[in-house]
């Protein structure tokens, strides 16, 4: 094992001078103390711990009450462990989750893979074939998240689409399942547990802009999209001195969101929706109103798959691939991402895009080929409780996809640390360390996770996982800072 080394300076023992070169150059008493000197000067090189012991000092040195912290570090350079703790038993992994979904879905799909979203007429009728993409949003249009309902509504009008019959939208590469059942201690109308579904618009979320008025009137609410779909409650007020605190819900089943509370400040906050098929439908038959297509008949929901729809005749198209969508899922920690990509890689391999499906290839690829070896998995993203894996694993499956083929795309979709955006943007933002974390973050209640890589002043890469589980309640920040405090000493360890 390579022992870290840190210069320090060292302060002057006596006065004295130099007039020569070696031992011989050293008059008076200087020349006796030479030996002396040199041997402090070993003794400052050797005061340097080596790697183990400085970050077993650092977990040493986090105390939090019923905590658990379990650590595994290995160098890439060996392929050894240079620190480990608890690093075999299971812990709760959050968002580290989504390291077990997009590590799967990439190595069985490839970041080339394109989900595709097909819109066309069979006789009169518009018909939209789902493709389990979670990117039908405003996210890369300007926020605005009918941007690509507007473009299917000019291909329709350049085909002479103009009054249609029925819409029906065919979503039966999914099952019906758009909350996962181990979500339900949540409050469903956050944007962090937003449903799912083959056709998806916006992650499936509403954002409501809060505009200030006159003191002591309502504030004025714009919702984005511009939908009918929900109904504003608005019971807010606006004051320079809130003294009620402001906040919103919305009413399981249904679409009635209620804000209340004060505020002087302007604000946009994501709602989540109740049933994401139909609040697609809904927002593109208004979408192609407003550009002059009327859609007479009804809205309908179809199991039924493309090759075997006779006369389809494809209008438009909606395209993303793969290698982006997991960039998007893992640098803000998007959970509807996750759920969407855990779906489609239960489709594509098992042929249809059930939650057990998902699961099931995502198991078959981690266990059968990436090695690991005791591990539960319950979703796609990790807001469930149920999502366990030891340092070790994780630490196995950082190394697996680092000599994957497609590792590069896997290392990119990962937070870097004091990057312009992802959840590592503000964490280790000294100069000399940023940019050399690229690591997947993970939180929810008493559970603070971090696991990936980190590229050390002597060239090795080390690969780590930090686990730490706590009480439901407790805070992270000790366990954030424990997590940055192994990376600092991993990213300034110099060889001898």
């Amino acid at each position: 094992m390579r022992r870290g080394e840190r210069e320090r300076g060292q302060k002057d023992g006596g006065r004295g001078a130099w007039t020569g070169t070696g031992t011989s150059g050293i008059v008076g008493p200087m020349r006796r103390l030479l030996p002396l000197a040199l041997l402090l000067l070993a003794g400052a090189r050797g005061q340097e711990k080596p790697l183990r012991e400085r970050i077993e000092e650092a977990v040493l040195a986090f105390r939090q009450k019923d905590a658990r912290a379990g650590v595994h570090v290995v160098s890439s350079r060996t392929g050894k462990a240079v620190y480990s703790r608890l690093e075999t038993e299971p812990f709760l992994l959050a968002s580290n989750t989504k390291l077990l979904t997009t590590a799967a879905a990439l190595a069985r799909l490839g970041p080339e893979f394109r989900f595709r979203t097909a819109v066309g007429l069979v006789g009169n009728d518009l018909h939209v074939f789902a493709g389990g993409d979670p990117n039908l949003s405003g996210r890369f249009h300007g926020d605005d998240p009918a941007a690509i309902f507007r473009g299917w509504a000019a291909k329709l009008r350049d085909a002479g689409a103009r009054k249609l019959g029925s819409l029906v939208l065919h979503t039966g590469i999914f099952d019906g399942e758009h909350l996962n059942p181990g979500w339900k201690d949540y409050d469903l109308w956050w944007w962090w547990s937003a449903p799912f579904g083959a056709l998806s618009l916006n992650d499936n979320c509403v954002d409501l802009t809060v505009h200030p008025q006159a003191e002591g009137e309502p504030c004025r609410i714009s919702v984005s999209p511009d939908t009918g779909y929900v109904r504003i409650v608005n019971e807010t007020k606006t004051a320079a001195k809130p003294q009620k605190p402001f906040g919103f819900t919305r009413k399981p089943g249904t679409n009635v969101i209620t804000l209340r509370g004060e505020t002087g400040a302007r604000g946009t906050y994501s709602v989540a929706i109740h049933d994401p098929t139909l609040f697609f439908a809904t927002v593109l038959l208004e979408t192609l109103s407003r550009e002059g297509i009327e859609i007479e008949g009804k809205i309908e929901e179809s199991s039924r798959p493309l090759e075997d729809v006779a006369g389809f005749r494809e209008i438009a198209a909606w395209e993303s691939d793969l290698g982006a969508t997991i960039a998007t899922c893992n640098q803000p920690s998007q959970n509807f991402y996750a759920e969407m990509i855990l779906r489609t890689l239960g489709w594509k391999a098992k042929g249809k895009g059930t939650r057990e499906n998902g699961l099931a290839a995502a198991r078959e690829y981690l266990a059968g080929e990436a090695g690991l070896e005791s591990f539960s998995q319950e979703d796609g993203s990790g807001l469930t409780r149920e999502n366990r894996a030891s340092p070790a694993d994780l630490v196995r499956l950082l190394l697996h996809m680092r000599a994957h083929a497609h590792a590069k795309a896997f290392l990119d979709s990962l937070p870097s640390n004091g990057a312009e955006k992802g959840t590592l943007r503000r964490r280790m933002t000294a100069a000399d360390l940023k940019g050399r974390v690229r690591a997947k973050t993970g939180h929810i209640s008493g559970v603070s996770t971090l696991s990936g890589y980190a590229d050390s002043a002597d060239g090795d890469t080390y690969l780590f996982s930090v686990l730490v589980n706590a009480p439901p309640g407790s805070s992270s920040a000790g366990a954030d800072r424990l997590q940055d405090r192994i990376c600092e000493i991993l990213v300034r360890n110099k060889s001898e």
